[in-house]
């Protein structure tokens, strides 16, 4: 399949199952967190097809993961034939596992283990920040967070023009909200750090600044649009890429909003600023806006409601990627 014809079906799939940002605060998200997208209210009964034998069942179908979602309305329940050896020792063992590995349970541990590392002063529609992420900050969603690449060029010539994934690339107060910030919490969660298994690296030195993010008055430019940050595996592969594109799926998932009015952002630190893909048609399934990269954004302070996904290691591809997370910018 061409990365258009990819694109195109994929953008069929998610627009009859699309629930676009609604306008809510993030403390509004957080208390929904588990609920997950209503992709399956629709009045009456579903259809439901199953070894030549249709039955209705009431209330609709759900993904698995949301709070209230029972295995009998579950869209799809793994079904394993076989024997349960090597991978586990029963076979509910089994289906247990690869729905936890390589289906919609892996978000619901996403889901379930979403925490907020830095609490907001005041309210975020004035300017105050917050921060949330996953276990391991594989996946993270973020308000007003500031980042200030003014040494952007200087600490990428210092480490290596070429590399796409340089750690520790923030000082201290070079990224951060106008939050409390649980410094315990966050550290806890340095054990994953590296290139595509967290956003440690990236967030480990997050800070609380005294200003209020929104207000710009310390900032450059300002970013308005939900945005999203994702390291990238490998472009000219097709597998390696296409995990790429699941790991976006399944943060949206989490993040609870399938609108492709977001800008993505590619979070490659070299110095290149031109994007370049063989598969570039299929990020249209996610945005209707060119692919950014870090790199445009260099020598500026840079605010933005933001919501971090983590590259989150999600379906299939996690058994063989074991990918990182995404960042999601609101």
């Amino acid at each position: 399949m061409t990365g258009r014809s990819y694109a195109q079906t994929l953008r069929a799939l998610k627009e009859s199952y699309r629930r676009g940002h609604d306008g809510s605060t993030v403390d509004e998200m957080l208390a929904r967190l588990g609920e997950g997208p209503a992709l399956f209210t629709d009045a009456g009964a579903t259809s439901t097809c199953e070894d030549s034998t249709c039955e209705e069942r009431e209330g609709g179908l759900c993904w698995g993961y949301e709070r209230d979602c029972t295995e009998d309305n579950r869209l799809f329940v793994p079904r394993c034939d076989g024997s349960p050896k090597p991978w586990a020792q029963t076979m509910e063992g089994k289906m247990e596992l690869f729905w936890t590995q390589a289906d919609f349970g892996y978000v619901k541990k996403v889901v379930d283990s979403l925490a907020i590392l830095c609490s907001p002063k005041g309210k975020i529609a004035e300017g105050a920040s917050q921060l949330i992420c996953s276990a391991q900050l594989r996946y993270c969603r973020a308000r007003n967070l500031y980042m200030d690449l003014r040494r952007y060029r200087q600490m990428t010539e210092k480490q290596g023009t070429y590399r796409s994934f340089l750690e520790d690339i923030f000082e201290e107060g070079e990224i951060g909200g106008n939050c409390e910030l649980d410094i315990n919490r966050l550290r806890d969660n340095a054990r994953h750090k590296s290139p595509l298994q967290s956003w440690y690296a990236e967030l480990g030195g997050y800070s609380s600044v005294d200003f209020k993010v929104k207000e710009g008055e310390q900032c450059d430019e300002i970013v308005t649009r939900p945005t999203v940050f994702i390291k990238l595996d490998a472009v000219v592969n097709m597998y390696h890429h296409f995990c790429d594109f699941f790991n976006i799926y399944a943060s949206q998932h989490v993040n609870g909003s399938f609108s492709d009015d977001v800008q993505i952002v590619i979070w490659d630190t070299t110095l290149s600023k031109e994007f370049r893909d063989p598969f570039i048609e299929t990020w249209r399934a996610f945005t209707r806006h060119p692919v950014m990269k870090l790199a445009q954004f260099q020598g500026k302070r840079v605010s933005r409601l933001l919501r971090c996904v983590s590259r989150t290691s999600f379906s299939p591809c996690w058994l063989a990627c074991n990918k990182a997370s995404t960042i999601i910018l609101i």
